[in-house]
């Protein structure tokens, strides 16, 4: 199964616990395949930082750590779903060149209401551990 992890929730399952945590924890495990950018990950190691307070070095440990169980694509913005250069939309793309079968998210204002883009599920984190578990 692959999977494409957005920024949110790559950074809730980091610092919180909960469903996302859980993610990130298979993620590591490889339990499932992890898509990702190098867009994704400078979004990750930019907010744990800045957001989080997480030191410079730690995140770019972590980030190191998913880049290496995971495949990483590069999108060009060829995908413009959302208006006025929304940056979800390399998320979109990500997803798309990553043929992933699932686009994991907690972002209800742009990328949950699509549901799915490309014969990709768009769900939220529980969502996405229900369907690993079954």
């Amino acid at each position: 199964m692959k999977a494409c992890i957005d920024t949110n929730v790559w950074l809730s399952g980091i610092v919180f616990t909960g469903a996302p945590a859980e993610i990130v924890q298979l993620a590591f495990k490889q339990k499932f395949q992890v898509v990702t950018s190098d867009f994704i990950l400078d979004e990750v190691e930019r907010n744990l930082v800045k957001k989080f307070d997480v030191p410079a070095r730690k995140a770019k440990n972590l980030i190191y750590r998913i880049s290496q169980i995971a495949d990483v694509y590069q999108p060009n913005g060829t995908v413009t779903l959302l208006p006025n250069r929304n940056p979800d939309n390399f998320v979109l793309e990500t997803a798309w060149i990553g043929r992933a079968k699932y686009l994991v998210t907690g972002d209800r204002g742009h990328l949950l209401p699509l549901n799915g883009f490309r014969n990709i599920k768009i769900v939220n984190p529980t969502a996405f551990l229900a369907a690993i578990k079954r």
